[in-house]
């Protein structure tokens, strides 16, 4: 207990050294940084300073960072050292902090409004591959390329993150999902259709056979707007029938829907629908 005690007061000391040290970050504006900052060292000084207890030290530097970036302050530079304070003092202190790398990301992304120091700090963390649930880092760096429309980028993390331990099976169908949003409908309707050959779970299944159903809809409709384009290109008018598109050679053929539903043609505009709920059968081939 006494030894913890002192442990805790070497740490208090330290982060109290850390913040009136005269250690000035190079060309510092004294006007422009906030006070806050003016005198944090960069990792290897802090390791120096830290005497052995770096986690101790890192602890208490997060505890003030989630303070320091929640108090809402106005201040133009607020954000200007965040990727040190997370990226070159904390993480350098115990790279092992699965958590910081997370939090610290999430307020570049969201407070800062970052995405690429956000996608920098996950990629420190990842490269550490005996980082604690190191899965969790590839699945939020997912998102973050997938809400900046990088698709192609948030597949490669969630297919990264699948191959870690502990990840869960959802991945495979983000994964796949990124496809379809990436406009790749013939690549996700194949993903989808090797989880539904061959889920990992029950629901992974169910999931993936919706998903098939639904894409093989899309895929069948995107060939007819193809077929219809081409026709009009070509002769300056819609078709009278979806039939003339198969006879023409425009399409292969029409695909069929379940019961006696039928395709809706529109020949003033050659729009092709699906009936509401309706799905298309026998697109496998």
């Amino acid at each position: 207990m006494v030894r913890r005690l002192l442990v805790v007061l070497l740490a208090g000391a330290l982060l109290f050294a850390v913040a009136h040290a005269r250690v000035r970050l190079e060309g510092i504006d004294r006007g422009r940084l906030p006070a806050e900052l003016l005198y944090l060292p960069e990792g290897p000084y802090l390791r120096a300073l830290a005497l052995g207890h770096e986690e101790t030290l890192a602890d208490l530097l997060y505890i003030w960072a989630i303070q320091y970036y929640s108090s809402y302050r106005d201040s133009e530079t607020r954000f200007e050292y965040l990727e040190q304070v997370f990226g070159g003092a904390i993480t350098e202190l115990d790279p092992y902090y699965t958590e910081v790398y997370l939090i610290g990301a999430l307020v570049m992304s969201l407070e800062a409004r970052d995405p690429m120091m956000a996608l920098r700090l996950y990629d420190k963390g990842l490269a550490r591959e005996d980082l604690p649930e190191r899965w969790k880092l590839a699945y939020w760096a997912g998102w973050e390329c997938f809400m900046a429309r990088r698709y192609d980028c948030a597949r490669e993390y969630w297919m990264r993150a699948r191959k870690m331990p502990g990840a869960p099976v959802q991945l495979l169908r983000l994964a796949a999902a990124s496809l379809a949003k990436a406009g790749d409908l013939e690549g996700a309707l194949a993903e989808y259709r090797r989880l539904a050959e061959n889920p990992p779970d029950e629901r992974t299944r169910r999931v993936a056979e919706y998903w098939v159903q639904r894409l093989e809809q899309e895929v069948a409709l995107s060939a007819i707007e193809r077929a219809l384009e081409a026709w009009r290109a070509r002769t300056g008018r819609c078709p009278a029938r979806l039939e003339d598109l198969v006879r023409s050679g425009d399409l292969d053929r029409l695909p069929r829907l379940p019961g006696s539903a039928r395709l809706r043609y529109d020949r003033r505009s050659c729009r092709v629908s699906a009936p509401s709920g309706a799905s298309f059968e026998g697109d496998r081939s």
